[in-house]
């Protein structure tokens, strides 16, 4: 009788653990319902701080899958409709989070990580290292899924400009295990009292609504910029539309002209990348197209374009100025080009998981300055501002550096035609705002296609396209020059996570290799005496 009872509970854990991972799915955009992220993880975290090792795996496995699948379902889109690649990237964050289902087993060893602060504690060290490990290897590793980012919409969002990203997933992840413990079925050893239970809710409720009293500034410290932000658009199939010479320029430049014939007087007009599809210093074509619409529109132009130098190829940002043209002494190359999209590790092993970017047969070059670009504008002022392209906007570290170096506005031009009307413009928004409120800083997103957008220092959104489909934006942004300490400490926090997930991990299995050989190998660690 016992095995089929076994078997029930094995499957009824796996169906909550998938329902679980497609809740926190559900937190991101495009639902955004980002409420449904703490339940989420304090659903899942009670099918695996009990369960055996290979239930937790498999627990891990299926909540992965059901968050993993749908949250990156945009991949197929840009490698032509192959699902291989979808499934290897979205398998490959799922080994992560098998790896920590892993270690929450292993460091139930100590005795103080089974109490409802300590494994709170535990957990959110641990988690939130595996997430920053996994955001930063292999290659360039995936931002992207941290459980930090719907708390945007939440109070817990006001810890970014203190603690940033780091700070904000530990506070999710230690309410989720305090929820997870105020109604727990089992009965916990540490949690034995009437008002045990009640008083962990309170807890998780206090953590959870406190950090509203923390303001989020929006004014000004350095005056203003008004920004023209352009989305020209791209026809599809977009690989089609870019091998014609001048015609992604000459959709930006069509909505260049809409901003210079209504009137709206811009200090800065910000294309997306690649907005100009050819370097304008080898195509005269685009070159003409850039010129005439700068010198129309009266104002400096952010422009993008790509390049190629011998084997290589390179991803720019420039500024182009009405009547003297790019100002070659202050350009910004990307620095980390994305792995099978702009370039192909192990090319010739792997070479068939490319997107229609990397089909190409050059991979990008990695550009070596920090992301700060300055921009002179009317009122014989200079702009700083911190700049990333496209995916670097997911890298909290380099858009610290470059608020560190003086940005006083965060610029992140992209390109995202290959995810059409998918949520992937505006999971990348979300991290965008992210950004905003770590930093304290306006950030704006001009995308070719897909959406824009112009966020506020509070991560409040000002101003949105629509996906696919050609727009201009006018909005009148704060300049800020204090530092938050979220910059002044990054990228410690994230190296702190990491470190000390690999000391819980070395501590706890010396400490269970050293109760086996006391020959306590038997004694129960789950932290629970039944149900």
């Amino acid at each position: 009788m016992v095995e089929p009872v076994s078997r029930v509970r094995g499957f009824v854990d796996v169906a909550v653990s998938a329902v679980a991972g497609a809740a926190l799915w559900a937190s991101f955009p495009e639902l955004s319902w980002w409420w449904a992220s703490i339940p989420a993880l304090a659903v899942f975290f009670s099918r695996v701080d009990t369960a055996s090792a290979p239930r937790a795996l498999v627990n891990a496995g299926a909540f992965g899958a059901a968050f993993w699948l749908p949250l990156i379902s945009w991949a197929p889109l840009a490698t032509g409709g192959g699902w291989l690649p979808w499934a290897a990237l979205a398998g490959s964050q799922i080994v992560f989070l098998l790896g920590w289902a892993l270690v929450a087993r292993l460091v139930r060893v100590w005795r103080w990580t089974r109490g409802p602060v300590g494994q709170a504690l535990v957990y959110a060290v641990t988690w939130t290292g595996v997430e920053e490990l996994r955001s930063s290897t292999p290659w360039t590793g995936f931002p992207w899924g941290s459980v930090a980012l719907p708390q945007v919409d939440s109070p817990l969002g006001h810890v970014a400009p203190y603690g940033g990203h780091v700070g904000v997933a530990m506070m999710t992840v230690a309410i989720a295990v305090l929820v997870r413990r105020a109604f727990s079925l089992s009965r916990f050893q540490d949690v034995v009292r009437w008002w045990g239970r009640p008083l962990l809710l309170a807890g998780a409720v206090v953590l959870f609504v406190a950090p509203a009293a923390l303001v989020l500034p929006n004014g000004q410290e350095a005056g203003a910029l008004r920004v023209g932000v352009v989305q020209g658009d791209v026809p599809l199939p977009g690989p089609a539309a870019f091998a014609r010479e001048g015609e992604v320029a000459s959709l930006n430049a069509a909505m260049t002209d809409e901003i210079a014939r209504a009137g709206e007087g811009v200090d800065l007009v910000i294309w997306g990348e690649t907005g100009a599809d050819r370097d304008p210093r080898e195509s005269a074509l685009v070159e003409g197209i850039v010129s005439v619409s700068a010198d129309r529109v009266g104002a400096p132009m952010l422009i993008g374009f790509a390049n190629e130098r011998g084997a290589q190829r390179w991803n720019w940002l420039g500024v182009w100025y009405p009547g003297s043209g790019l100002d070659e002494s202050s350009l910004y190359a990307k620095q980390r080009p994305v792995p099978f999209g702009e370039f192909i590790p192990f090319r010739s092993v792997v070479s068939a998981l490319a997107t229609e970017a990397a089909q190409v047969g050059m991979d990008m070059a990695a550009g070596s300055a920090p992301g700060y670009m300055e921009a002179r504008v009317s009122g014989s002022r200079t702009v700083p501002m911190a700049v990333g392209i496209c995916f670097e906007s997911a890298y909290a570290d380099l858009i610290a550096e470059g608020v560190r170096l003086g940005g006083q506005v965060i610029v992140t031009p992209s390109n995202n035609y290959h995810f059409r009307r998918s949520s992937e413009s505006a999971q990348q928004g979300q991290l965008l705002r992210m950004r905003a409120m770590e930093y304290s800083r306006s950030a704006i997103q001009a995308s070719t296609t897909g959406r824009s957008y112009v966020i506020r220092p509070d991560g409040s959104v000002q101003a949105v396209t629509e996906a696919q489909a050609a727009d201009a934006l006018v909005a009148t942004v704060p300049l800020r020059t204090s530092v938050t300490w979220a910059a002044v400490l990054d990228p410690w926090p994230s190296r702190v996570v990491v470190w000390a997930t690999g000391v819980f991990v070395l501590m706890s299995a010396g400490a269970g290799l050293a109760l086996r050989r006391g020959g306590d190998s038997d004694r129960d660690s789950t932290g629970y005496t039944g149900e």
